[in-house]
């Protein structure tokens, strides 16, 4: 991992996890105010579509790079970064859930979300020297760190080839 990912990691790791969460919020964002609808929301298919489309716009911008010399190595990089990432983040996301008042599929929606933005945060920190980050470090990044759980677009789901414009919608977050 390089040094860059691992401060990003080490910081993000330090943030006031959920802390915040059910606390008041500025109307740029909607609202949930329960642990069972931020997890209902983030188990939504517009969100999963949403966050997938944003992961999509990151690789797609380095892809967009080929055939400049060692775009193909940096993506070759993917895979075992998100290896590597995973074996320290699926931990500190365990623990996190003890705090989670929620069992089942609410549960695994608020897991596999947070594992997921913390995974494309430190992506989008890896190649921002190649593609600038659009939608994890800018925009859900700050909720995380501020406490509060981003969990769902109130608005038209990204499109394919999501360009990183937030059109007609904003994020909700608890």
């Amino acid at each position: 991992m390089t040094p860059v990912v691992k401060a990003k990691l080490d910081s993000i790791l330090r943030y006031p996890f959920l802390g915040a969460a059910g606390r008041p919020l500025p109307a740029n964002v909607s609202k949930v105010d329960t642990w069972l609808s931020a997890a209902n929301t983030c188990g939504f298919i517009k969100w999963k579509n949403s966050q997938l489309q944003a992961r999509n716009a990151l690789q797609r911008g380095i892809t967009d790079q080929f055939p400049k010399l060692g775009m193909w190595e940096r993506l070759q990089e993917w895979n075992p970064l998100v290896d590597e990432l995973d074996s320290l983040i699926d931990p500190f996301v365990e623990d996190l859930m003890l705090r989670i008042p929620l069992k089942g599929k609410g549960l695994k929606n608020v897991n596999d979300s947070i594992r997921w933005d913390l995974g494309l945060i430190c992506l989008e920190t890896y190649y921002q020297d190649i593609v600038k980050p659009i939608f994890y470090v800018p925009c859900l990044e700050p909720w995380y760190a501020a406490g509060h759980f981003p969990c769902g677009w109130d608005g038209d789901e990204f499109p394919e080839q999501w360009d990183g414009v937030m059109r007609g919608g904003q994020l909700i977050v608890f």
